[in-house]
Order: structure tokens, then sequence, then C-alpha cells
């Protein structure tokens, strides 16, 4: 009962219009290069989609090795059902049987066995359920406490199509929540998230998908080697009964590309038609063994904090600012973290993409849904391939941070002057909540322009660069200061005094940083060390 080795379950968009395919039909056409888009997809499901498909695709590969990826669905169906060792049922959304897997989703020994773990009890000769999920968006991993910007248990318990995205999310991409309820092992620990970080040719999910399937054929050796990973182990973690008191499986069992299928859910048909979810708890991780806590298991997308102080080694874990300039381009240039091969610049003339994204996770929360897609210009691309210019490049993006940061802070001791009325002292805590407003301006200024202005190093001499970033910067605080000025709730008896003791201010950090001051071309060294800051 909906088949996806069978039934057209998922939307996409192709040259030709808007399609519904079956899994290996939708392989088939990634392959292709037809793929353009998802109708059905969510902003937080498509990475782990796309991750989920490249993992299949290498996988067969591994098993059925071909020049090129295969356009013939009926290769992908082959496939699909090898890594099932052939149990066809491990792709339908609901198999009455439980005693058999379904997709994503464990086999029980029997119903009178389990039936109970999972909610479902007899009252008066009557069977009654407690539903972990009634509709998709319940089953998901967004957990919005009150219900306010993602709105849960909206699309309806038929979308078929929205099933097959919540599973995914769920199985692949949890952490803990409550006792119980574990998380993957592709994260540090079951409080973090779990990121996707990449470089790519194309936005397009054929060409991504292309590439970075190839790019997992070549890795495989080696992931086998340093990882201990076997050459033909498990793939589908979901396909064998789980006991639910200790791992499932352990990682030495698994295939590198391994799926994981991180919690107890069981999919039932409704008397309406629809479909509901029934969930249970675990006394331990789904995979072991126990001492894999820092979620460095050889994930190609995930990048490698090296300097995690309690553990060395560890996945990255995103906070609640998301990808920052400043945490974009140390994971662009690795500085403190160890990139994969898929987070590396290929060799090509042409330009690329960093793409990068994770629905941060707290506890019992989520912290937004962060995406960073930062376009390269092909003269940056081959800049980044050469040791020393790369190098060169990263020391510019650090002083370009380095000015920001420098007149965020001069900003900031301006406004704190105007709104307090030009005070010989300011007292910065008092107003921090009127000028945090005006500080968020000028980051989202300043950020729209700081890769486009680091990617010029690659062709223009960086004191250039560099000269005209800082005017940018200054230009822009200025007009910010200017603007605060007929909103701030300035004391009518001081206003004169506290716009220019508050220009007084800027212009004396300004100086102090050696930036230049706003409408002019450089620092006058002169000025900056005969004036007192």
């Amino acid at each position: 009962m909906h088949d996806l080795l069978n039934d057209p379950l998922i939307g996409v968009l192709t040259p030709r219009g808007a399609q519904r395919l079956t899994l290996p039909q939708l392989l088939a056409s990634l392959s292709a290069g037809d793929v353009d888009g998802y109708t059905g997809l969510r902003a937080h499901q498509a990475d782990p989609w796309h991750v989920f498909q490249v993992q299949l695709a290498a996988s067969i590969q591994a098993r059925r090795p071909t020049a090129a990826l295969p356009t013939d669905a009926a290769y992908w169906r082959e496939g699909l059902l090898d890594l099932a060792n052939g149990i066809p049922e491990a792709w339908q959304l609901v198999v009455e049987d439980v005693t058999k897997p379904a997709f994503m989703q464990h086999p029980w020994k029997s119903w009178d066995a389990e039936a109970a773990d999972y909610g479902v009890k007899v009252s008066r000769g009557q069977t009654v359920l407690d539903p972990k999920a009634a509709t998709p968006d319940e089953l998901d991993v967004l957990v919005t406490s009150k219900n306010h910007d993602c709105k849960i248990a909206r699309l309806g318990a038929t979308a078929t199509e929205a099933w097959v995205f919540a599973l995914m999310m769920l199985q692949t991409t949890s952490g803990f929540l409550g006792q119980g309820n574990y998380g993957i092992v592709r994260m540090n620990g079951g409080f973090a998230s779990r990121s996707v970080a990449a470089w790519t040719s194309s936005l397009r999910p054929s060409p991504r998908f292309i590439d970075e399937t190839q790019a997992l054929v070549r890795l495989r050796g080696e992931m086998c080697r340093d990882f201990k990973y076997p050459q033909h182990g498990i793939v589908l973690t979901w396909l064998t009964p789980w006991k639910r008191d200790g791992h499932q499986c352990q990682l030495r069992q698994l295939e590198p590309w391994f799926i994981e299928a991180a919690r107890p859910i069981r999919l039932r048909a409704s008397p309406n038609g629809g479909l509901f979810a029934l969930g249970s708890t675990s006394k331990a991780r789904q995979i072991g063994p126990k001492t894999v806590e820092n979620g460095d298991v050889g994930d190609p997308w995930t990048v490698i904090n090296i300097g995690d102080k309690k553990k060395g080694r560890s996945a990255l874990t995103l906070s609640a600012d998301g990808f920052t300039p400043q945490r974009l381009t140390d994971l662009l240039f690795g500085q403190g973290f160890e990139l994969t091969p898929l987070q590396k610049p290929q060799p090509g003339e042409g330009a690329g993409w960093f793409v990068a994204s994770c629905l941060v996770r707290g506890q019992g929360k989520t912290e937004g849904f962060h995406r960073a897609e930062i376009p390269v210009p092909a003269a940056a691309r081959r800049a980044l391939l050469h040791p020393a210019r790369r190098e060169t490049l990263g020391e510019l993006a650090q002083k370009l941070l380095g000015d920001a940061k420098d007149s965020q802070k001069a900003l900031a001791t301006a406004l704190t002057v105007l709104t307090e009325g030009g005070p010989d002292k300011a007292d910065f805590e008092r107003v921090e909540a009127w000028i945090k407003a005006a500080r968020s301006q000028f980051a989202k200024r300043w950020e729209q322009q700081y890769f486009p202005t680091l990617w010029r190093g690659a062709d223009e001499p960086h004191d250039d660069v560099r000269g005209h970033w800082q005017q940018q910067l200054v230009d822009v605080g200025q007009a910010l200061l200017d603007e605060a000025s007929t909103w701030l709730p300035l004391p009518s008896n001081r206003r004169w005094r506290a716009l220019t003791q508050a220009q007084s201010a800027w212009r004396g950090m300004l100086r102090k940083a050696g930036l230049p001051l706003p409408g002019r071309s450089a620092p006058n060294p002169q000025e900056t060390e005969e004036q007192p800051a």
C-alpha cells in the first residue's frame, strides 16, 4: 500500500512540466538531468531528501557499478530491492503485517508482543489507539511549542507524499527528545543538529545529484578503510526487528552510506482513507557503540570541528545564530574545521556554489532553520584551489570581518550616546533594547555585501578592496546614525548636545580603529595621531 517502487507518489518539476514519479523513476530522472525541483518538499526537508537519494544511489552503484548513472528506472528498482534484501515491503508506507518491515519502519516480533508498546490498548473489547501523529507534519522534526511560525497538523492525514518526507526527516535527522526518544549517530550528541554542507556547480537537483553520487562512489574505498566499514553490509537499518532495549546494530555492520531509521514508528491506515503513525520508545540509540557520541562517522556532508575542547573532534553543531559570515568564512577556508571532499571546491572553469543548511535544535524546541547559498565566481573558485592565493584570500576575509566588527562597535557606541542625550559616560546596558534594532539593520546591510566584496580579492589588489569595503561600512553606519536621530527617544532639552556628542563618539571610534570617516576614501593618518579617541 502506497508503494514507492510502483506508485507515482513524488511530485517533481521537469522541462516538460510537473509530473509524479515512483522512487526508481525519480532516480532515473535525476540521473538524466531532468529534475528541476519538487512540488511537495518543505524548505527544511530539501537537503536531507537530497542526501537520502544520493546515499541510495551511491550504495546501489557500489553493488551494481556502471560507467555513468543509468537513466533506466528498472536498474534503480532492482537496486532498491537489492538494498532491501529482496523485501518489497521495505519500500511501502503501510504494511498490514507488522512482522514485515515498511518504509523506514522496523518490523515487530508480532502484534500481540509489541502493540501495547506503541500505544495500542483494548478497552471493553474495543481496540483504542494513541497515535504519535495523525498528520505528517506532526511527525516531522519541527518542534514549535507555541505553534507560531510553522503551524502543525495542517497538511492532512491523506497527504501520502508528505508522509514520505516526514518519515525521512524524523528517521535521519532526529536528536534526543526526552527519555526513550534517541537520535541519530551523525550528530554531536543528542542535543545537536545534523547539518549539510557541500560545494556544487548548480543549485538544480539533477546536476547536484549526479556530481555528489559520483563523488561518493569515488570516496567509498577511503571511508571503508578509515572508518572500518565493510564493503558489503547493511544500508537500510529498518529491515530487521529492534528489541529497543539496546542498540539494534553496530557501526562495523554498516556500509559507509547507511541510512538510519532512528525511532520506532509504524504507519497504519485509518478508516477514512488517511494514515496515522504509532510510535514507541527505546532504551538506547539505534546504532552503537555508545562511545560514538561526537558524530564523526565519515558522513561526507558533515563538517568536523577539530577544535572541540572536550571531544577533540566532533560534527559541526550550529548555534541559533545560524550561518553567520564568520562561520561561513571558517567553513570555506577550513579554519578550525576539517572539510570533506564534498566541501572543497573542485577544479573547473565555471562558477560554483557553497551551500549549507541546518535545522538548529534546542532542548525541546527548534531554534530556526538556517540555509546559506554562497555564489562563488570563477576567478574566486580558481583562487581557492591555489594554496597560496587561498591563504591570502582567507587573510583578507578576516580583515574584512574585523572592519565590520569595529564599525558595528563604533555605531553601537554612537547610538548609546545619542539615546542618552550626550552624557559624559554612556550606560550601554540601559539602552541596549533601543540600539539592538539598528545594530541588526547594520549587520544585514554589510552581510549582503561581504562575500561579493571578498571575491573581488581574487582579481583586484587587496588594499583597494579593503579600502572600498571600509568606506561602505562607515557610510552605511552614518546613514543609520542619521536615521536613528529621527526615531530614537531623544530628550528634547538635550537634543543638539545628543546629536553632536553622538557624531563625535562615532568619528572618534572610527579614527581609533583606523577606519575612514564618512564620505572619505581613506583614513587621515594625521587625524588618527593628533585627535584623541
